[in-house]
């Protein structure tokens, strides 16, 4: 048994030497309702501004961001200053700004974004896109001990809120939205640290849109990779497969202003380029950050408070139910401040597998930055490898599948050394 120990202690020991620690920024997302907008269908006794800061002050305290966009704001140019005042610059806290959307389309309702001043100083914001409604980029530089000399770190934020409705000519649609988007990301943003976030009104991963913004082949540089792949990808419209994965309805009856149904779609989303995915430029995902909060899979086609919810407070589950028919997403990112993320992470690789345990075959997904020989094996606690290959990969993300159903049931280790000589052993369970 010590001479098991041993040599899984050999191969897993490159992993665990000390990594300089990093800081993290902190990612929200969150479709606000017909903030400070009025309508026939949503009047302001059934959809205050003063009820929903209320709301919204709760629902902070389950997660409290460094980046903060939002959908559905209204296009008074008061709104986003008093939202400051009101939910993020309180309690003595003076650092939080804000940047209104461009709102060139002239809608209704208007993207905005929140920000920690002391992370962040915006470099940049125009707009992707106006076709219905504008899109809006935000620049950010990073804030480090090198800004003032120009070397500096950049992370960009587009935020989109999608035509909304059913049907081939809705979806049409937000296929024009996403191409006009990704054009301009091709032309200005190809291989940089970008997000794409907001309310995509998506009702499947087969939508045109989707397809558009997730394009390795026709967006090689600048295509956008989604953090819930595989489990929560798919045709998740009314299907309890993705309960976990669902963001909006909060309500199960609804009231006009807030739609109801219950917890059945996923609208939602924070895309990552794979820059982020890969760590290639100082700023990395977090694996498993991604979370849509009150969202505990226990809510399908039924409401985020009803009943119990475990993933938050009773405060906070109510809070949700009342100020928006959406979840809230967030992420969090690594940030190195003067070092390449590689040196950070120890030169660990960025990998995903699926499923795990598995039975038949094991899904992988992992990022190189260059082309080249990936060498996959997988050995027993004994150190004997099971199984073994060498492949041709090329840069960028890359999947690959794995036999394993000739194994026999145990619990194995999946060792994985890419073309950039990056790394990563992980456990896994066989024909468990």
């Amino acid at each position: 048994m010590k001479k098991n120990i041993l040599i899984i202690a050999l191969l897993l020991a490159p992993l665990l030497s000390k990594a300089t620690a990093p800081d993290t920024v902190r990612v929200m997302q969150y479709n606000l309702l017909n903030y400070g907008n009025y309508t026939d269908y949503c009047p302001q006794e059934v959809n205050s501004v003063s009820e929903k800061n209320r709301h919204i002050r709760t629902i902070l305290t389950a997660y409290y961001p460094d980046i903060f966009t939002v959908c559905e704001v209204g296009k008074a140019s008061n709104l986003p200053g008093d939202f400051l005042r009101n939910n993020l610059n309180i309690n003595g806290i003076t650092y939080w700004k804000t940047e209104a959307g461009a709102n060139t389309s002239n809608s209704y309702l208007t993207n905005c974004i929140f920000y920690n001043s002391d992370k962040l100083v915006l470099k940049k914001h125009h707009v992707a896109q106006a076709y219905i409604r504008d899109v809006d980029i935000f620049s950010f530089y990073l804030k480090n001990d090198a800004l003032e000399h120009g070397d500096t770190t950049v992370l960009t934020c587009i935020v989109a809120h999608l035509k909304a409705g059913y049907g081939e000519d809705e979806s049409e649609k937000r296929r024009v939205m996403c191409r006009n988007i990704m054009n301009n990301i091709r032309n200005q943003y190809k291989n940089s640290n970008v997000l794409i976030m907001g309310d995509f009104n998506l009702y499947s991963n087969e939508e045109p849109a989707y397809q558009l913004l997730t394009d390795k082949n026709q967006y090689p540089d600048s295509y956008f990779i989604d953090p819930v792949y595989p489990y929560g990808v798919g045709a998740w419209n009314g299907d309890s497969h993705y309960k976990d994965y669902h963001t909006q309805s909060t309500n199960r009856q609804g009231d006009g202003c807030r739609s109801g149904g219950g917890m059945d779609d996923r609208f939602d989303f924070i895309l990552m380029s794979e820059n982020i995915y890969g760590g290639k430029d100082k700023i990395q995902y977090i694996d498993g950050s991604y979370h849509a909060i009150g969202q505990d899979g226990r809510h399908f086609n039924s409401s985020i408070n009803s009943p119990e919810n475990y993933d938050v407070s009773p405060a906070v589950a109510n809070a949700l139910f009342h100020n928006s028919d959406h979840l809230p997403v967030t992420m969090e990112l690594l940030f190195s401040k003067d070092l390449d993320i590689n040196e950070i992470t120890d030169n660990t690789l960025r990998l995903d597998i699926y499923p795990n345990p598995a039975k038949e075959r094991i899904n992988i997904r992992f990022y190189q930055e260059n082309p080249g020989k990936t060498n996959i094996c997988i050995f027993n606690l004994s150190g004997q490898i099971v199984y073994s290959d060498e492949i041709s990969a090329g840069r960028g993300v890359e999947e690959y599948v794995i036999p394993v159903g000739n194994l026999r049931q145990g619990v194995y280790f999946l060792r994985i050394t890419n073309g950039d000589g990056a790394t990563k052993v992980i456990k896994v369970g066989l024909g468990i």
